[in-house]
């Protein structure tokens, strides 16, 4: 690192996070706006650096577009002379999903809370017309808070028809719908496809469609049925054969209606499925943060029933990237309520208000003897007075 250089654009390098063939992260610091970043640099030359810096350039551009806490934001992209293209992102200190999926770490409250947020930020990014078309475990990152952060939507595209280039594949195979290793466009539909691989993994630990090589996981995509491990029951096992359906109008239209049957169809602890269902009923930036259960932790002490509503866990300002594997905390989870307080009405009778005072109905108690209701009766005798005295000297004058 020290030959290289200390710098790449403006921001300076502390350590490196991760690196491989294709590429390094860095842990660097912007100096200017004072935050960590985390800097991808890829090793390519010639188109392939035009590439890169392409792909890069798209991925920032759809940052821009997308505004949600479970998706990584991209804050600057460019060259650095001797090194390559690189791209600066938020940091997220933590791990990628495939890690944990590889320990076996996580509970199953923890598992639905981590495809809850990916859900969220899948329906963002459609929302605005965009499809990952690489949404995998790798491409999911997770702060030691429990914040889910999706991430690489480098070759993502609009689903605007001229930004389309049909018969274009790029992707991972095991995680790609039919109709994309066919050679046709990708959909929200295929990411919903992605999505359901990934689900597939994280809760059973094997994909629905195994192979050693990359040729042998497409053949088994396009020509052979789901593999499922001994024991899934048929509910759940109807759940999935219908999101990884062949023929994408068989699949489910939306996220939730396939990630809700899921959980139905789950066996689990029944305060766990409530706490689950609560995380459904808020909305994209209710900011919820999961809590990640490991296997070695012990347990939470039992609280008694219906819980105390706790502290709500203050929102972390470090977001993730790759590299670096921390142990998640346990938060307190936002969604626990306090228990409704039923108030019970006395059978006193209410007591008569006294009148306010008004202009229009005399003074403050409302009785006759006001100054305002003196001088109003006043007035009106003398009126009637004078038109009696008015009408005595008219009869007079006319006998």
């Amino acid at each position: 690192m020290a030959e290289l250089t200390r710098t790449i654009g403006r921001y300076v390098i502390d350590r490196t996070l991760g690196q491989g063939a294709m590429g390094v992260v860095y842990l660097a610091e912007d100096p200017m706006l004072k935050r960590r970043v985390a800097i991808k640099i890829v090793r390519a030359a010639g188109e392939e650096r035009d590439h890169a810096l392409t792909r890069f350039q798209r991925e920032a551009e759809i940052s821009a577009q997308l505004n949600h806490p479970n998706i990584a934001t991209i804050f600057d992209v460019g060259v650095e002379p001797g090194l390559g293209p690189f791209i600066a992102m938020e940091y997220v200190e933590g791990a990628s999903l495939g890690s944990f999926i590889r320990d076996g770490s996580l509970d199953l409250e923890g598992k639905f809370g981590i495809l809850i947020q990916v859900m969220r930020a899948l329906r963002a990014a459609h929302r605005q017309a965009i499809v990952h078309r690489d949404v995998k475990p790798e491409n999911i990152l997770i702060s030691s808070e429990g914040r889910v952060k999706l991430t690489d939507f480098g070759i993502a595209r609009t689903m605007a028809p001229q930004l389309t280039l049909a018969g274009e594949f790029m992707g991972s195979p095991a995680y790609s719908a039919p109709e994309l290793l066919r050679g046709g466009d990708a959909t929200p539909c295929s990411d919903r496809y992605s999505f359901a691989v990934m689900a597939f993994e994280l809760l059973t630990g094997q994909l629905p469609h195994p192979g050693t090589t990359i040729a042998a996981v497409i053949s088994h995509v396009l020509t052979e049925p789901l593999v499922f491990p001994p024991g899934m029951s048929g509910d759940i096992a109807k759940v999935y054969r219908l999101a990884l359906a062949g023929d994408p109008d068989d699949r489910p239209g939306t996220l939730m209606e396939f990630l809700v049957p899921l959980v139905n169809a789950t066996p689990m602890d029944p305060l766990a499925r409530e706490r689950i269902n609560e995380m459904f009923r808020h909305d994209d930036y209710a900011g919820d943060i999961v809590p990640l259960h490991r296997q070695h932790l012990s347990p939470p002490a039992p609280m008694p029933h219906p819980p105390a509503a706790p502290e709500r866990p203050a929102a972390s300002p470090a977001t993730a990237s790759a590299g670096g594997r921390s142990t998640p905390t346990l938060p307190v989870p936002s969604y626990q309520q306090r228990p409704a307080v039923k108030i019970e009405l006395g059978d006193d009778k209410p007591v008569q208000a006294r009148p306010t005072y008004h202009p229009k109905y005399g003074g403050r108690g409302g009785g006759f003897f006001t100054p305002w209701n003196l001088v109003k009766w006043f007035c009106i005798v003398l009126v009637a007075g004078k038109l009696l005295w008015w009408a005595y000297e008219y009869v007079k004058a006319h006998p």
